[in-house]
């Protein structure tokens, strides 16, 4: 496992580069089935995101839309492009339940799902190591930051 990481590490610059990172930054549109069946076909074309890689926090601005998502794992908003409030979910996580395949989303529903996979997909191979140096320094039972369940 300790090659697969390090391999990993390496892809993305090495360990030497994840210290000097504070943000990754990427122009892209995420399209696909799941889009539409949530009754949200075109809702991410053109979009940029930027996410935090020591914490779980991603924006995502709509080019030509004047709105940005902004999602932690405790909220997701929706703010136009200058800071005003249009929409927030507390506990965004809970909106999920009950739902179904074809269970239709809102604009924060897809701002939820597709954050949290897409600060994951960027972020992962930097935040596995951090959990592994950061562990190693942890005493059971505390947490320096929120992180699921874990003690990081």
């Amino acid at each position: 496992m300790k090659k697969l990481l390090e391999l990993a590490l390496d892809a993305h610059g090495g360990l030497t580069r994840w210290s000097q990172l504070t943000a990754v930054t990427a122009d892209l549109s995420v399209t696909g089935a799941l889009w539409q069946i949530k009754g949200q076909a075109g809702a991410l074309q053109q979009i940029r995101i930027e996410a935090e890689v020591r914490r779980q926090q991603l924006t995502t601005h709509f080019h030509g839309q004047d709105k940005r998502t902004t999602f932690t794992p405790d909220s997701v908003t929706l703010q136009s492009e200058g800071g005003r409030l249009l929409q927030s979910r507390a506990n965004p996580r809970s909106s999920f339940a009950g739902q179904v395949l074809n269970s239709p989303w809102d604009e924060l529903h897809v701002a939820y799902f597709s954050s949290y996979a897409l600060w994951t997909y960027l972020t992962v191979p930097f935040f596995i190591r951090f959990l592994v140096l950061k562990r190693k320094s942890c005493q059971r039972g505390t947490k320096m930051e929120r992180l699921g369940d874990l003690c990081v």
